[in-house]
């Protein structure tokens, strides 16, 4: 797995589809449930919404949905409302039907309408954020970090080596793209794993 990012003032940032794609898989059977209990629904006073209401409605009727194992409860996130390396906001409600675990991904302005996910990632917990990432120059010259904040030159096989350096330590050049510290090249390549 493996996640494209780019270097933005001192941190770094990703494509929310690149990250859907690295943690997740489509999982239509939920779409089409959620579009056709939506439809069923709309008339009714008590419109059907999102995800939320969907999950409560599938669970009246005997299929085993819980929270995420961190929290147990069933909730609605928005990704604006914490520190997140990820480009565009947007709403995200994870849950397990019976072992497996899901998530539905809405857009920014409503719940309404979600798509729904199998995720992939190796734990559940993990589907939001990561911690190790990688960068390389152009000469080859690779930092890796475990915290996403201090950066260590690595050598492959055998691991990482001398002080660790922030992105905001980082020489730019004229058009503001970080230099390596090692050789002065471009900073090109930036992805997380």
């Amino acid at each position: 797995m493996g996640i494209d990012l780019r270097i933005e003032g001192d941190g770094v940032i990703g494509q929310w589809s690149d990250w859907l794609e690295d943690k997740a898989e489509e999982f239509d059977r939920l779409d089409v449930l959620y579009e056709t209990w939506s439809e069923k629904h709309a008339t009714s006073r008590d419109y059907p919404y999102g995800p939320i209401q969907f999950l409560g409605w599938l669970k009246k009727r005997g299929v085993k949905v819980d929270g995420p194992h961190w929290s147990g409860k069933l909730e609605t996130k928005h990704t604006s409302n914490f520190i997140s390396w990820i480009d565009e906001a947007l709403h995200f409600t994870i849950f397990k039907l019976g072992e497996l675990y899901f998530v539905a991904v809405s857009s920014p302005a409503h719940v309404k309408d979600p798509n729904f996910y199998r995720l992939t990632c190796p734990e559940p917990d993990d589907f939001l954020g990561f911690t190790n990432a990688w960068m390389e120059c152009d000469a080859g010259h690779a930092y890796e970090t475990e915290d996403t904040e201090r950066w260590q030159f690595y050598v492959e096989g055998v691991g990482p080596r001398g002080p660790k350096i922030r992105l905001y330590e980082l020489v730019q050049d004229g058009d503001g793209d970080p230099l390596c510290p090692k050789c002065t090249s471009k900073i090109r390549k930036v992805g997380a794993i």
